[in-house]
């Protein structure tokens, strides 16, 4: 026979689980999320500006660092115009770093898919620069000659 003292126990112990249900289930998310973004997050993020020959180009550059203090650079491009309807028309986009006090460096070429989207992901020794991406007849070229169709500026990140 149940004793009035049993059932107090038993709904006072269902009233707590979802107490604690509860509280893991805001807390959870809260520890996932924590997680998952924390170590692989960060860095700065700068929004390139895009020239007159590609007005509807949008660019960002993420930066963080990497191994051995080098700084991982993410070039993410869309709605980039392929380099053969430019006027005039190039062959691809050429990334470049140009720390300042130096010449331009050619980081590679940076292709754009059907979809008008490129990607490039690079590391470099640099803390400090300018990138800019250039319209140009070839990849290998040793400095800029073509129009630069996005630019922006890596600060101290």
């Amino acid at each position: 026979m149940r004793t009035t003292r049993d059932l107090l126990a038993r709904s006072t112990a269902s009233r707590r689980r979802p107490a604690r249900a509860g509280l893991f289930a805001v807390l959870m998310p809260l520890v996932l999320g924590v997680v998952f973004v924390w170590p692989f997050g960060g860095g700065q993020k700068v929004q390139m500006t895009a020239s007159r020959e590609v007005p509807a180009a949008q660019g960002a550059v993420t930066v963080q660092t990497g191994h051995n203090n080098n700084t991982k650079v993410d070039i993410k491009v869309e709605y980039l115009a392929k380099p053969s309807t430019l006027t005039p028309p190039e062959d691809v986009y050429v990334v470049w770093f140009q720390p300042e006090g130096q010449a331009p460096k050619n980081e590679g070429e940076l292709m754009v898919h059907n979809d008008l989207s490129g990607e490039l992901k690079t590391e470099t020794p640099y803390k400090h620069f300018k990138v800019f991406i250039t319209a140009e007849k070839n990849p290998r070229v040793e400095e800029p000659e073509g129009a630069q169709v996005l630019t922006g500026t890596i600060a101290e990140h």
